[in-house]
């Protein structure tokens, strides 16, 4: 069992904290006074009225003449809700990345059972209670029933709270303004990393289009600028569509702009390359002429060597010639690598954020 519940025995008397399943008993007084709470949404109930107004003496009935029980939903189910409450939503269930932080210590008030503005208090799923679901129970919408249906709420009911818990309770019913000391999960072993958890299963989205989404602030504003509807796009789709809208980061202009002057720079002046042409070119002539000559006045060479000595210089020297150009050129691929250096230069970035 959840460290932040206890069982009731059998028939013993209500306590406030208690669980309450919503049975075909129970519904069916519901049926009578509060239909609507009889929806599958309300997956339980918690007493809200204090323990000593419900202690049956000698057989007796309570003190209580009338018994309030709070509403339970499921979290996946109303998480997304809560978001558009406390942030500034763009749209149903669409939110800025930068408010993300503020939700998520939302989520923390809320698993440490702190959170007083919207009146909450956390059940944690647990086989015990017979809870499938991480849950909350909504303590400011009350439902008040005839203490006569005592035994049906006491049938109904699949577990409790520790001292420390019911007191939370009281003190988020009755106080919102002051704060009761109870343990928090960061009071437990492993609880840090397990309200980490929870925190993070529920910035996510669940039901699919409830959300929350939570989109780049920039790409917001971009889309807000040129008149984006954000309700006709399913959230699954809604980054992709908003992405054509992204600014060119300035990291990247910034690039692109010493690029440009960097290739202007160190561009050569066509003059020199056709320098480099004609002197390889007269170069090769001469050597030719010396091969030529050489093997003129040496009968014993062929003459079919020199052509084969003719054409293996060319060879040679076009490879010499293209070398030297190469070097007097600027290389693109050596270029594209310095500006992918400079876009990723995290003090450069800080910089120009």
């Amino acid at each position: 069992m959840h460290w932040t519940y206890s069982q009731r025995e059998k028939g013993s008397d209500l306590q406030q904290g208690d669980f309450l399943a919503p049975t075909i008993e129970l519904k069916e007084i519901l049926e009578e006074i509060h239909p609507h709470f009889c929806a599958d949404k309300y997956i339980g109930f918690v007493v809200t009225t204090q323990t000593c107004d419900l202690v049956k003496r000698g057989g007796k009935p309570p003190k209580a003449q009338y018994i309030n029980i709070a509403v339970v939903r499921s979290l996946k189910e109303t998480s997304t809700r809560f978001f558009e409450e406390i942030l500034k939503p763009v749209e149903k269930g669409i939110f800025r990345k930068s408010d993300k932080g503020d939700a998520k210590e939302f989520l923390h008030r809320l698993f440490n059972q702190n959170e007083q503005a919207l009146g909450l208090f956390y059940f944690h799923n647990d086989a015990d209670i017979e809870l499938g679901d991480h849950s909350v129970a909504f303590l400011r919408i009350a439902i008040t029933l005839k203490s006569e249906h005592y035994s049906t709420l006491v049938a109904a009911r699949k577990g409790g709270l520790t001292p420390e818990f019911q007191a939370k309770v009281g003190w988020l019913v009755g106080n919102l303004y002051s704060r009761t000391a109870t343990s928090d999960w960061s009071d437990q072993e492993g609880g840090s990393k397990d309200i980490e958890a929870l925190e993070q299963l529920y910035l996510d989205e669940h039901i699919p289009d409830l959300g929350p989404v939570w989109l780049d602030d920039i790409l917001i504003a971009e889309a807000q600028n040129n008149n984006f509807e954000f309700s006709k796009y399913k959230n699954t789709d809604l980054e992709q569509q908003l992405e054509k809208y992204r600014p060119t980061p300035s990291i990247d202009i910034l690039a692109e702009e010493i690029i440009g002057v960097a290739k202007k720079a160190l561009k050569p002046h066509v003059g020199l390359l056709k320098e480099n042409c004609e002197a390889f070119d007269i170069a090769e002539e001469k050597i030719l002429k010396i091969i030529g000559e050489v093997i003129s006045s040496n009968p014993e060479c062929e003459n079919n060597n020199l052509g084969i000595i003719k054409n293996t210089l060319k060879d040679i020297m076009n490879e010499l010639k293209n070398t030297t150009a190469d070097c007097l050129v600027v290389n693109d691929a050596k270029i594209t690598s310095f500006s992918g250096r400079l876009k990723n230069n995290s003090r450069i970035k800080k910089l120009i954020k």
